[in-house]
C-alpha cells in the first residue's frame, strides 16, 4: 500500500505542476491555458501529492 501512496502522491505533485502551469499561461496549447480555475485545482493537486508523499514510510503495527 505504501508504494501505491507513493506513486499516486508523485503522479498528482508532476499533475499539478503541469495544471499550474498552463492555468497560468506558461505552458501553451491547450483549452485550460489561462484558466486560474486550473491554477487552482493544480495547487490542491500538489499539496494533495505532498501529503501523500510526506505520510510515514511505515505505520506502526497494531499490537494484538
Amino acid at each position: 500500500m505504501t508504494i501505491v501512496r507513493r506513486v499516486v502522491g508523485a503522479l498528482l505533485v508532476v499533475t499539478g505542476g503541469v495544471w499550474i502551469g498552463q492555468g497560468l499561461d506558461l505552458i501553451q496549447g491547450s483549452s485550460m491555458t489561462g484558466s486560474t480555475f486550473w491554477a487552482v485545482v493544480g495547487a490542491l493537486c500538489v499539496v494533495a501529492g505532498l501529503g501523500l508523499l510526506s505520510w510515514p514510510w511505515r505505520q506502526p503495527r497494531e499490537q494484538p
